[in-house]
């Protein structure tokens, strides 16, 4: 006799009954997670189970799919309905009441999951006193600094790959767009505050540098060392934030005034560099550029000068904007606007929208400036490939096992065993690539996070970001669900602040209401 009725699907499978027998292990049961599971006989203690002829499979009893249907067939919509098989006996309005009720308990728990969220983020990534956001802290907050010495001599490595200060531009310019969202959306001035303390943040990277242009990656204890090099990554990320800042109604006039002298110090140092990205001390004088016309540079350089346009009113600003759409490209390469109409390339196998995500803000940013139908629908339709691709990722969050107890390196001194000094940015490169091998053999944890948790939660803020409300009507449950699944003070990573990004977006389009919102709390 088969004794239970497991629900137990794989990560993006539809929910098809298994029958097990109890003296033979569930295989398919994640990580012990007991929710995708429930005993029958405890839910439907009158139901009598089907005896059913099972086949060996890997050691244990499963009823095959083709085996499973005919018994639906032969036992009738009674018996679907009673173990949960989808619409099975239903009527078609009990199926959209149903839906409805699914959708809105799902909103309600990524609502309640994103309080916890914003508070775990301040909390313990928000350097107190430069309002920067870290990399990664310990469970109990403790965060490893490297010293003034150890920026000045480049250690672990001038990049600062991958320690605790290795990301704060990108990180605060990229959750800048979420802390504006939710001031508008709760309306508090503990909210507003935030914002400008990310701003604050923010401007203080960009003046620690001696090289106009040059946007540190991070601080460290005493407010002013920093490592030599900054990137694209970070430089994009940092205009983002400062314009989302400028376009918000938080800002007072002076405010206002010294952020926009920031942008444009920063875009017309840039343009003096080639659109290149300069380090702030010798030997190292570049590491990465806006011009190319792939996707890492194509929609960052064009959002650059349309939004230098939009900030200015300065009309070189969007002549020469006009020239970079219209460049021909080098032979074997796309145009900008075509790169740009393509969208995001898929991240999925190297899981790293992360960095692909500033290319996909920057066509968000030019979907909103440009007024030209053309080139609005070239963005739109990049925008749309770009949540398509991501929408790829959103699954990953499923696999997450919130009682996964792999060691985390907090205190990355221990790449230091591999340092040896750098006369150029390819000695760097080659060495933070070496050391990144490195801290990930020592500390499974991050690439476990890095997988199952930075991944999902940056596509699904990517789908957000798509203009077109079908796109992402379409995968709202989906980015609930991965909203929902994580206990936040557990993560090691920072990164969880795209889940605000994400929900954030979702709740102004109306695709996230439930009745503990965060409007609902004003």
């Amino acid at each position: 006799m088969l004794k239970n009725l497991l629900f137990v699907p794989k990560a993006g499978q539809a929910r098809i009954p298994t029958f097990t027998n109890m003296r033979a292990p569930c295989a398919e049961v994640p990580n012990k997670d007991s929710e995708t599971a429930f005993d029958l006989k405890k839910e439907y203690p009158t139901v009598k189970i089907i005896q059913a002829a099972a086949t060996r499979r890997s050691g244990r009893h499963a009823v095959t799919r083709r085996r499973f249907l005919a018994d639906c067939a032969l036992w009738g919509g009674g018996l679907a309905a009673a173990v949960g098989v989808p619409h099975l006996g239903r009527s078609a309005e009990q199926v959209r009441a149903d839906d409805r009720g699914a959708t809105e308990a799902a909103a309600q728990n990524a609502s309640e999951a994103i309080e916890k969220a914003h508070h775990e983020l301040w909390r313990r990534f928000i350097d107190s006193r430069w309002h920067t956001i870290y990399n990664h802290a310990d469970l109990d907050g403790t965060v490893v600094l490297p010293t003034a010495e150890e920026c000045r001599a480049d250690k672990p490595n001038a990049l600062s790959w991958d320690i605790s200060i290795s990301d704060g531009a990108m990180f605060g310019g990229l959750y800048m767009e979420a802390a504006v969202h939710r001031s508008t959306i709760t309306g508090k001035a503990e909210d507003r505050d935030k914002a400008t303390r990310i701003a604050d943040g923010l401007v203080k990277l960009a003046t620690v540098g001696q090289t106009k242009g040059f946007i540190a990656r991070g601080l460290t204890a005493d407010g002013s060392a920093h490592y030599a090099l900054s990137s694209n990554d970070q430089t994009l990320p940092w205009l983002y934030g400062m314009w989302r800042y400028l376009r918000s109604d938080i800002p007072d006039e002076g405010r206002r005034q010294a952020v926009k002298a920031e942008i444009i110090e920063v875009v017309e140092a840039l343009d003096s560099h080639g659109w290149r990205v300069p380090g702030d001390r010798a030997p190292f004088d570049y590491f990465g550029s806006f011009g190319d016309f792939g996707w890492n540079g194509a929609p960052r350089l064009l959002f650059l000068l349309k939004m230098a346009a939009d900030v200015t009113g300065d009309g070189k600003w969007e002549d020469l904007y006009r020239r970079m759409v219209e460049e021909k490209a080098p032979s074997g390469k796309t145009s900008r606007l075509e790169t740009c109409r393509k969208g995001m390339v898929s991240a999925l196998k190297t899981y790293h929208t992360w960095t692909a995500c500033p290319g996909v803000v920057g066509l968000r940013g030019l979907w909103e400036l440009e007024n030209d139908p053309a080139l609005k629908a070239a963005y739109e339709e990049g925008l749309r490939a770009s949540a398509a691709v991501a929408a790829e990722s959103l699954s990953l969050a499923l696999e997450f096992d919130n009682d996964d107890r792999q060691p985390f390196l907090v205190d990355w001194h221990a790449i230091n065993e591999l340092w040896h000094p750098q006369g150029s940015v390819k000695e760097t490169l080659q060495l933070a690539r070496r050391q990144l091998e490195l801290l990930d053999s020592l500390s499974p944890r991050r690439g476990y996070e890095v997988r199952l948790m930075r991944e999902p939660l940056f596509a699904a803020w990517v789908v957000a970001l798509c203009p077109d409300p079908a796109v992402v009507r379409r995968h709202t449950p989906a980015i609930l669900e991965a909203i929902g699944r994580y206990r936040w003070d557990r993560l090691y990573l920072s990164q969880f602040f795209a889940a605000e990004s994400a929900y954030y977006r979702l709740q102004l389009s109306g695709l996230a209401s439930s009745s503990s919102s965060l409007r609902s709390r004003k």
